[in-house]
């Protein structure tokens, strides 16, 4: 199980996406099978492996969008206590 934080995931109709980068900075859409807030993020249950390069800032820019070349840049994803 793996958690990001959920203003990642999108909708997309009757589904819910991830953005991910490919190695080669292509913007790619995964569906995940999500579950509950843990530590403030949300659990993935399916969809998505740890090496998947989620996009966790930028999603809503109307560039980056599954196709679109993007330049990845590193992240921090933290919990918050409580």
């Amino acid at each position: 199980m793996l958690l990001i934080p959920d203003d990642a995931v999108q909708s997309d109709q009757a589904s819910r996406i991830v953005l991910v980068v490919t190695a080669d900075g292509t913007v790619g859409a995964k569906s995940v099978m999500l579950g509950q807030m843990a530590l403030g993020l949300r659990t993935v249950r399916s969809g998505l492996t740890a090496d998947d390069r989620v996009i966790i800032n930028g999603s809503a820019n109307p560039f980056v969008r599954p196709g679109s070349k993007v330049t990845a840049m590193p992240g921090k994803v933290e919990a918050s206590p409580g």
